[in-house]
């Protein structure tokens, strides 16, 4: 009874947060149909002036897109390394952005999916891998997006991937 009692309360707390990533994924799915439209038209215009003005354009909205996806993109590049999302030098404005952003509850969804602050106090990917622990640190949130993306990463070798930076 009690894990019925929990699901019913996860539910009611997170009642919004499909509606607001429905909308979000909508208002990104827009921005890109306008730039792929405009970039048709940077190709194939009818005259130079045409095809610049679309390039202009299609530079616009990509930018948009980056703007609106730069925090959701952090913290999700964090989680997937296995990052304590909850520490400011891995990712914690990011964190606090998309928490209290338009799409707040989606993003305090997001966020639950990781392990608590301070999961990072355990040894670090490289301690583990020479003592030949198990890699600690956010494990949950690590596996959520593994899960829920598809791409299988290995948190000891993720940040190497990007020249040690979580992007």
């Amino acid at each position: 009874m009690p894990s019925q009692k929990r699901l019913w309360n996860d539910t009611a707390r997170y009642e919004n947060a499909l509606d607001q990533a429905v909308r979000f994924v909508a208002r990104l799915s827009t921005l890109t149909r306008e730039a792929i439209r405009q970039a048709d038209e940077a190709v194939s215009g009818r005259n130079k002036t045409v095809r610049d003005n679309s390039a202009v354009a299609v530079q616009k909205k990509v930018s948009q897109l980056i703007t609106e996806t730069e925090h959701w993109n952090h913290v999700i590049k964090t989680m997937q390394s296995g990052k304590d999302v909850h520490l400011a030098e891995n990712c914690k404005g990011s964190k606090l952005e998309i928490v209290a952003g338009t799409e707040h509850e989606f993003g305090q969804y997001l966020i639950d999916q990781s392990d608590g602050k301070f999961c990072e106090e355990n040894p670090d990917r490289d301690a583990a891998r020479a003592s030949g622990m198990p890699f600690r640190g956010n494990v949950t949130g690590h596996k959520y997006i593994e899960k829920t993306t598809g791409e299988k990463t290995d948190p000891h070798y993720s940040l190497e991937l990007t020249g040690g930076k979580s992007e």
